[in-house]
């Protein structure tokens, strides 16, 4: 397993010397294995390690014994770690399911720790990345969803991305280490989770290494989907006209280019990118003129040929 750590590492240049490095740990096997590897790895990659636990509140006392368990690990392996509690059930909005709320309130935790310069490492293996493309697949997805977890974004780094599941329950067996095991991942209450049981288990039926195969994909669609990413940005230097686009040459760049831009446009002010609202963009920009109610108080328009997004809070308060 450390030899795919280190080759992860070296592939998607994770770390660079001097870097501090917080490890997401659950608990699982996944987070004990990546940390156990980047203690034994540290000194080759010149990073300094410590970890972090979130108890998520959501199993009682099932979530506080995973705590103890990473404060003993930590404590055994001499690691510094940060344990953050939040209340999930409490923080919940309207139409998010409990799962979501979970990964908004774990990531604000983990942006917490990036802030300060450390970079987070999450154990997300390529049976992980394989859930989510088939999970991408379900709904609906482009270039970038059929690429998976990426490897590196921004501080979030993901030395473990091409470990399969097995590899690190074999790394903590042979290296003595115990994990816990969250008792939702045994149930299919959740979409990935029968994915995991059901839809992974009868793909092996037709190819053993579906893993390995889904994982080759991700890496060829990535490598695509980061040269439309660098070029749809060029495209867009040469667009810019005042605060916006101008539509005329957005209009005449391929689709993929195109999209991207927009989907970069609505991020900025603070949409979410969907399909339906990039296609609402792209048909005023064919049009030459036209608004979009993107989501409550935020509109694209194209006026006098420029494409742009803005906040109208007067115009929404009075609707």
């Amino acid at each position: 397993m450390e030899s795919k750590i280190i080759a992860a590492a070296e592939r998607y240049d994770m770390f660079t010397p001097g870097d501090r490095v917080t490890v997401g740990l659950s608990g699982g096997a996944d987070s004990c294995a990546l940390l156990l590897g980047l203690l034994a790895l540290k000194d080759r990659f010149g990073i300094t390690v410590s970890a972090c636990h979130i108890n998520h509140s959501l199993r009682g006392e099932e979530s506080d014994g995973d705590e103890r368990f990473v404060r003993e690990l930590c404590e055994s392996r001499g690691v510094s770690l940060e344990v953050f509690r939040v209340d999930v059930r409490g923080a919940a909005v309207k139409h998010e399911s409990l799962e979501e709320t979970a990964r908004r309130l774990r990531y604000g935790c983990f942006d917490s720790i990036t802030s300060g310069g450390a970079k987070l490492a999450t154990a997300h293996t390529a049976n992980d990345s394989a859930e989510t493309v088939i999970m991408n697949m379900i709904r609906g997805t482009g270039t970038k969803g059929l690429a998976g977890i990426p490897p590196v974004r921004d501080m979030f780094v993901r030395p473990l991305i091409l470990c399969t599941r097995e590899d690190t329950e074999e790394y903590c067996r042979a290296n003595g280490i115990k994990f816990v095991t969250d008792s939702t991942n045994l149930c299919d209450d959740y979409t990935r989770n029968r994915i995991r049981h059901k839809v992974l288990p009868l793909l092996s039926e037709f190819n053993p290494s579906v893993i390995a195969a889904l994982s080759r994909m991700t890496e060829a669609v990535g490598e695509d989907a980061a040269f439309l990413d660098a070029y749809a940005a060029e495209c867009a230097g040469k667009c810019v006209y005042g605060a916006g686009y101008d539509s005329r040459k957005l209009k005449e760049l391929p689709g993929a280019v195109k999209s991207r831009i927009i989907a970069s446009e609505l991020k900025k002010n603070g949409v979410e990118p969907s399909k339906l609202r990039i296609d609402q963009c792209s048909e005023i920009i064919e049009k030459g003129m036209g608004k979009v109610n993107l989501c409550k108080n935020k509109f694209a328009l194209v006026r006098k040929k420029v494409f742009f997004v803005k906040t109208e809070i007067q115009n929404y308060r009075q609707r």
